[in-house]
């Protein structure tokens, strides 16, 4: 009888899959681990809480410091000969792990700043890390150490007494763990309400396997899918043999060191159960997907290795049970893979695929919004606000950027060339392109412009005297030369503000906007219903504000408000503009109408540095109204959005920050913020009609593979929701192809 058949007939070792996942909470102990339970003796022992280790460690600003003294009291109480005071063997089986992990070396280059938190989607143990740059070895050792926390913790979970559990019930735990991880695919798949269709849906169902398998090791995969293609692929991070345990369970041995080879293989395996683990649930929760192709690969601290490359069929995984035991090596095989079944160990291959194939990522995907001609159907133009994709538009300039992009592959170094070019190029083209054109023409005839292809395209671009003369006063304002800076902007306007091209009209409007996430907002709950939204250039945006801000320099707040409102109303979803105009009303005297407008401003905020400052802003005009508890509620929704660099920008928010910390020792709770702002009748930001719109609009962008506006808008919703299932999402939508 082999080890897996004797366990399978011991309760609770021989059920362990079925606790782990949750399926089956009460496990009868029988046989063997029953006498074994009878014969330990408890009491003598301590327990381990990690519920109580985890608050801890998510509390500490060092959590490896615990972690070290909890290993240090383990062995100081096995070495004493105190009644009642020996650790456990989950104690002691928990200190061992974290010592192989090297969690007592002090070297501080290897010893890197972690905060520890448990995700709602697995509550297992993740320790993240708090450094832009880490060494290989630091990042095993992180790994290590989080592996030794959920090797306890999934002990807790899948035994029925784990603090009566020997050493060897632990470590032969340890590996039946491992061998099970494939038989999750199909208990998540359970969890999914009615089938996953469309392209969001598949890539929220592939997001959240990765976040929530609850697998001894840290689970990284980065995936692709193409509904339509009905294809998906994931690359997974392997798990190293070097941070493999250091002991193993062998029977007629019992628990003995494990040898590089061993690692190795248990590495192998494990790893290549990943790979059916993800392709299994892939094809089991999304019916329209026939292949997933998945990759193994390692990114080690010079090069990238990929370990095996297969490509599943549905065919091929319909008729394997995934909860019984696999032979694993055969069916990647099946599916392709290069396997070393002699010495059944992984060893380099060429990778089959790469994750920003054309197959997996159709270039179609990011036609440019403002230029494409196709219409939406009613359900995603609903949820977009829009009928025609390029009324999603937010780039003013996109039709001259084409142009310039095909015009350099005529561009040349004399001046006959380049005009041929140019005038060809504005035969047939869009007004606003033969205008750019024509204009470069006349520069090149007069010398004003090089006969440089890549000047010549920025002209073509942004050349215009609006874009010019704003440039020049955007620099004269950057040099603190305000004088110049408002003349020059000034001169700029004079013909657009003088012919009136951007005045609102009768059924129509000039906007502009930063963020297709801005322009999903506008549509849905800005614009008036049947109004067509024209782009307004940057330029004429950034020139009346500058003429404001240099207004308000000077004292003229009169003159400062009107452009101040004139570049909310070109701009209703820009925090800068809404930002400068609550700082014009408050100078002029009029705090109420500063206020109203930071209400605006929350009501429609979405990304969090203008959440954090629209906060900042409207705590200093409550505390001045003698609203002291509004303006505690706005200064801590502040700190919680902007850093200290931010906050203590300017001696009005240090005097802020005096009066508000004063206001109270205590820091008020979440619902007496909410009351406190919804006394004031001020917006808790981002608003549930904010978060709403932006999933509605994320869901229908990517379905319909609009995906210049779904990146922009799942990366603010991101932002607002704060999920790591969502950021599993936004990763998965490929950038731009080169074209």
């Amino acid at each position: 009888m082999s080890e897996d058949e004797r366990s399978e007939r011991h309760g609770r070792l021989g059920r362990l899959f079925a606790a782990l996942v949750g399926t089956e909470t009460d496990v009868p102990a029988t046989g063997e681990d029953e006498r074994r339970t009878d014969e330990a003796e408890p009491a003598a022992a301590s327990r381990l809480d990690l519920d109580a280790l985890a608050q801890k460690l998510a509390n500490s600003t060092d959590p490896f410091l615990v972690l070290r003294r909890l290993v240090d009291d383990v062995r100081a109480r096995a070495a004493s000969a105190e009644a009642g005071d020996a650790p456990s063997a989950l104690e002691t089986h928990l200190a061992e792990r974290l010592q192989e992990a090297a969690l007592l070396e002090s070297d501080p280059r290897e010893t890197p700043t972690v905060r520890v938190v448990r995700p709602r989607t697995s509550g297992l143990f993740y320790l993240r890390i708090d450094e832009d740059e880490l060494g290989y070895t630091a990042k095993l050792r992180v790994l290590r150490i989080e592996a030794a926390l959920n090797g306890a913790l999934l002990a807790t979970q899948a035994l029925e007494d784990p603090e009566a559990a020997t050493c060897e019930d632990l470590v032969r735990l340890e590996a039946r763990c491992a061998r099970s991880i494939v038989a999750q695919a199909t208990e998540l798949a359970s969890r999914r309400e009615g089938p996953t269709r469309g392209e969001w849906d598949v890539r929220q169902a592939l997001s959240e396997a990765i976040e929530s398998a609850r697998v001894p090791y840290r689970l990284t995969a980065r995936f692709r899918v193409n509904a339509l293609g009905r294809r998906a692929a994931f690359e997974i991070d392997l798990v190293p043999p070097r941070i493999w345990s250091a002991t193993a369970y062998v029977d007629g041995l019992g628990i003995v060191a494990s040898t590089t080879e061993m690692r190795r293989r248990a590495a192998s395996d494990y790893n290549l159960r990943l790979g059916v683990l993800l392709a299994g649930y892939a094809l089991l929760v999304a019916p329209q997907l026939e292949e997933v192709w998945v990759a193994g690969v390692v990114d080690g601290p010079v090069r990238h290795d990929c370990y095996y490359s297969v490509r599943f069929t549905r065919s091929q995984l319909e008729g394997v049970d995934l909860e019984a035991p696999l032979d694993v090596w055969a069916l990647m095989r099946a599916a392709g893979a290069t396997l070393d079944e002699q010495n059944l160990t992984l060893a380099p291959v060429r990778q089959g695929f790469s994750l920003d194939d054309e197959t997996l990522c159709p270039a179609r995907r990011w036609d440019v919004t403002e230029l494409t001609e196709r219409t939406l159907s009613p359900g995603p133009a609903q949820e977009l606000g829009a009928t025609n994709v390029r009324d999603l538009g937010i780039d003013e300039a996109a039709a001259r950027r084409r142009a310039a992009d095909e015009l350099a592959r005529s561009l040349g170094t004399s001046t006959e060339q380049n005009v041929r070019a140019l005038l060809a190029a504005a035969e047939g083209a869009p007004e606003d392109v033969r205008e750019a054109a024509l204009r470069c023409v006349g520069a090149l005839i007069d010398g004003t412009l090089e006969d440089d292809p890549l000047a010549i395209a920025e002209a073509l671009v942004n050349g215009d005297p609006l874009d010019q003369g704003v440039r020049r006063a955007r620099e004269s304002f950057y040099a603190r030369d305000v004088e110049a800076a408002e003349q020059r902007a000034r001169e700029a306007l004079s013909t657009p503000d003088g012919a009136g091209p951007y005045a609102d009209g009768d059924g129509f409007a000039w906007r502009s906007f930063g963020t297709y996430a801005d322009r999903v907002l506008y549509n849905r709950l800005v614009a008036p219903p049947g109004e067509t939204c024209r782009l307004a250039p940057d330029a004429y945006l950034e020139g009346h504000l500058i003429v404001s801000a240099c207004a308000l320099a000077r004292g003229d707040t009169g003159e400062a408000l009107a452009h101040a409102r004139l570049a909310c109303e070109v701009a209703p979803l820009s925090s800068q503009a809404s930002l400068h105009l609550a700082q014009c009303l408050e100078a002029a005297g009029e705090p109420r109408g500063a206020a109203d407008e930071l209400r605006r401003l929350l009501s429609l905020a979405h990304d969090p540095e203008a959440i954090g400052l629209g906060y900042l802003r409207m705590a200093q005009l409550q505390w001045q109204e003698g609203h002291v508890l509004a303006a505690q509620a706005c200064y801590q929704l502040a700190c919680s959005r902007l850093g200290a660099p931010v906050l203590v920008a300017g001696l009005a928010v240090v005097a802020l920050i005096g009066h508000v910390g004063g206001a109270s020792d205590a820091t008020l709770t979440p619902e007496q913020v909410e009351r406190a702002l919804r006394a004031e009748d001020i917006p808790l930001a981002p608003t549930e009609e904010v978060g709403t719109v932006l999933m509605e609009a994320s869901r229908a962008a990517v379905d319909t593979e609009l995906f210049g506006v779904g990146r922009d808008v799942v990366r603010s919703l991101c932002s607002v929701l704060r999920d790591d299932i969502l950021f599993g999402v936004y990763r998965s939508l490929e950038d731009e192809p080169d074209r």
